[in-house]
């Protein structure tokens, strides 16, 4: 059968899972019982819930999207190219950088009509600088923001006046560092300050900002229920709101779907066979998001026999990129071997990584023979902690035990999985890092010594604590010459795999079932952005379609 695309984002922990047949109706879309009504659309997630709504503190791929779907940003992504420049958002035009005694500054003049609504303890009212100023202040802030590093070149935030916003800098940065930290992804994200002074610790569990959906409950291990925002600025959504669902369990989730009591669902663990079922099945369709993160073994570089680098060297030989590739389904996983792929914006081609050597291709003699060399003959025992039901960590147990490395997986949820890698502790981590704007995010995010989640300045997700790129990476964000900080991105690529702080696995291609009627509005490009939920208020559901 043809097989229609829409173009959408489903964030989950998900590359750990894919589809699985089950027995089910013909889909009967939507929850509105009426043509000429909105529906809710329900949404099946796969995981067992979220760490926090909060966007400075959304460290989970359903956090973000559920981040994006209530927040907004000053600039905005174009859906469906991630190199186009951005466009407007909360901002009413795109700032430009100019020099005020001696120093770079950014000055935003703010849309009119954004509107904060009404939270459980204030009123609805009409956004201004203020808080903007508090949003910026608070994401650039290692005590409130998972993504502090992101804003280390940050000197000041003021309020001009009630429509206009100044950010002053410590150095001169190019519009492709400056403008991501303003855009509607992570930290860039606007809340409302006043919701967030009145929730304080609970304003992860009670959000309240400027985007297309609104928050209405939460109940823990079951759903998320948000409602539209209709007084959203760029239009009311078509949808009346979404039932996000959290269904970890694959057959039941997929039931759900077939059964019609899902729109949408995350697949389930059986990589492009799961996925054909879903192509077979009469009133339902594949949707393929084009491309969504990039998955890694990290390995921590300052505890443990992983804290010499020929150890991480011999570990990254003995892993076969093609098993992880294989169980996740080629459909949905491409081999990768550079630490930022060609196919990101600014990424290193695999090509370049070959040729330099560094692609540590698959070879367990050589892997045996460098354990050995780095003190490690008979191998060592490990520990690590895992989500529930994670195969890739069983492909890596079974990967390390040919070299003598005894892998015990300490399955736990994921909540507490997010904690186990925060600590520090963590020897051996697969791990997404999902789409950034350029490398310099990741790079500062995942691989600077500040970003340490053990010991940093500011903490981020440096899960390995590895610091070995930190002056590459320093210099790369204080250069506003495009084509050095190009050359240095390539040089920080480069110098992560020498020291094998990492060795990534495969770019992920995210993938859903849907019925036939549910679109993100019909007007997408052919290409999206991954991860990006923007467009989420024009999503809505064709009660009439029943042929994909």
């Amino acid at each position: 059968m043809k097989v229609s695309r829409v173009q959408a984002r489903v964030a989950g922990p998900a590359a750990l899972v894919a589809v699985l047949a089950a027995t089910g109706c013909s889909a009967d879309a939507g929850s509105g019982s009426a043509t000429n009504e909105r529906p809710t659309i329900r949404w099946g997630v796969a995981t067992e819930g979220i760490t926090s709504m909060d966007p400075v503190r959304a460290v989970q791929p359903v956090d973000r999207t559920l981040s994006m779907m209530l927040f907004d940003g000053l600039v905005r992504y174009q859906p469906g190219n991630s190199t186009a420049p951005f466009e407007p958002g909360i901002a009413k035009e795109i700032p430009q950088a100019a020099t005020q005694d001696g120093k770079q500054v950014w000055t935003i003049a703010l849309r009119t009509g954004v509107k904060c609504p009404a939270g459980q303890k204030t009123p609805a009212y009409d956004l201004t600088s203020d808080d903007v100023v508090f949003s910026l202040k608070r994401a650039s802030s290692p005590d409130t923001s998972t993504f502090a590093s992101v804003f280390t070149a940050y000197d000041k935030v003021e309020a001009v006046d009630p429509g206009t916003v100044k950010v002053t800098m410590k150095h001169p940065v190019s519009p492709a560092a400056f403008l991501p930290t303003i855009s509607n992804w992570q930290g860039g994200l606007v809340v409302c300050k006043k919701a967030a002074e009145a929730e304080g610790q609970d304003f992860g569990k009670h959000p309240v900002g400027p985007g297309p959906f609104k928050f209405e409950s939460w109940t823990p291990g079951q759903n998320i229920k948000l409602l539209a925002n209709d007084d959203y600025y760029l239009g009311k959504p078509l949808s009346a709101g979404w039932d996000i669902r959290f269904m970890a369990d694959d057959t039941a989730r997929q039931a759900a779907l077939f059964g019609g009591d899902l729109d949408v669902a995350a697949p389930t663990a059986t990589g492009d066979k799961g996925l054909e079922v879903i192509d077979s099945r009469q009133g339902f369709k594949v949707v393929e998001a084009p491309l969504f993160g990039t998955w890694y073994l990290l390995f921590n570089t300052k505890v443990g026999p992983t804290a010499k680098p020929e150890v991480r060297q011999a570990l990254a030989y003995a892993v076969n990129r093609a098993d992880y590739v294989a169980s996740a389904g080629q459909r949905t996983a491409k081999p990768t071997l550079s630490v930022w792929g060609a196919q990101l914006p600014g990424g290193i081609p695999d090509s370049h990584v070959q040729e330099a050597g560094l692609a540590y291709d698959f070879d367990v003699a050589k892997a045996r023979q460098m354990l050995a060399a780095a003190g490690y003959p008979n191998g060592f025992d490990v520990t690590v902690t895992a989500p529930s039901n994670a195969t890739s960590f069983q492909i890596l147990q079974a990967q390390m035990k040919e070299i003598g490395v005894n892998v015990k997986i300490k399955n736990v949820d994921v909540p507490t999985w997010q904690t186990a890698i925060m600590t520090g502790q963590e020897p051996l981590m697969l791990s997404l890092i999902s789409y950034r704007p350029t490398p310099q995010i990741p790079f500062t995010d995942f691989f600077y010594g500040p970003s340490a989640v053990r010991g940093g300045k500011h903490p981020a997700q440096n899960f390995g604590g590895y610091d070995g790129a930190d002056s590459l990476i320093e210099k790369a964000s204080e250069t506003s010459d495009s084509k050095e900080q190009a050359q240095l991105w390539q040089e920080i690529n480069d110098k992560i795999l020498q020291d094998a702080a990492a060795k990534p696995l495969y770019v992920s291609y995210q993938a859903y079932g849907a019925v036939c009627g549910f679109t993100m509005g019909g007007a997408e490009p052919t290409v999206a952005i991954p991860g990006n939920w923007q467009p989420s208020y024009k999503a809505t559901i064709d009660s009439q379609a029943k042929d994909c």
